[in-house]
């Protein structure tokens, strides 16, 4: 009986090292995260999204597309991803309503219309999560030969939906995790560079 019970506190022990090193950030990383998103709380968020020149900013890529319609949905895919990152469900479903407007257009990627229509009619950051996490898979093959130059960055968090694991594209190697927000921004790293 004394051996089961060390050996289940040992695995505790172990499990909750993997999580706590899995993805901690140095010190400095989390003072300078800190520090972005307290300027940023001072900054009004509605305006930011709403100002074409604040999104092209954030969201600059050195990814350039082979068609405009291939470009304009990437960029709306950033956005979500972005507006998930910072915890915001309103901006997530406002920037999906934008997305499934320009994917009316667009035959090639009529494939991420259901994810996206989900982002868009719920509320709950955790559905959007989820659809968010459906939207990068069908993403992943729309940029399958889609840029003509520059990269994308295929980034994976190993501790997303409770260890599984999960994926999303960005226009940087910066660490902005879609599907933790605030509560774990940096956990993360890069998988792949897509050229």
């Amino acid at each position: 009986m004394k051996n089961r019970v060390r050996n289940v506190a040992m695995l505790i022990f172990l499990g909750g090292s993997l999580v706590l090193t899995s993805c901690r950030d140095n010190k400095n990383n989390e003072e300078d995260t800190n520090h972005e998103m307290n300027s940023e709380d001072h900054m009004d968020h509605d305006n930011m999204m709403d100002d074409d020149s604040n999104d092209s900013a954030m969201m600059e890529s050195s990814a350039k597309f082979n068609d405009d319609q291939t470009a304009a949905a990437y960029q709306q895919y950033t956005k979500i991803q972005a507006a998930l990152a910072s915890d915001n469900p309103q901006d997530a479903k406002d920037e999906a309503k934008r997305m499934i407007t320009n994917l009316a257009q667009n035959e090639a990627s009529k494939t991420l219309l259901a994810p996206t229509k989900e982002i868009a009619n719920s509320d709950d950051i955790n559905v959007q999560r989820e659809a968010f996490s459906e939207l990068t898979s069908k993403m992943g093959g729309l940029l399958d030969g889609a840029l003509a130059s520059g990269e994308v960055y295929k980034l994976y968090c190993p501790m997303a939906f409770e260890g599984k694991g999960d994926y999303w594209y960005a226009n940087s190697k910066e660490i902005k995790n879609p599907y933790f927000g605030a509560k774990m921004l940096n956990c993360g790293r890069v998988e792949e560079t897509v050229n």
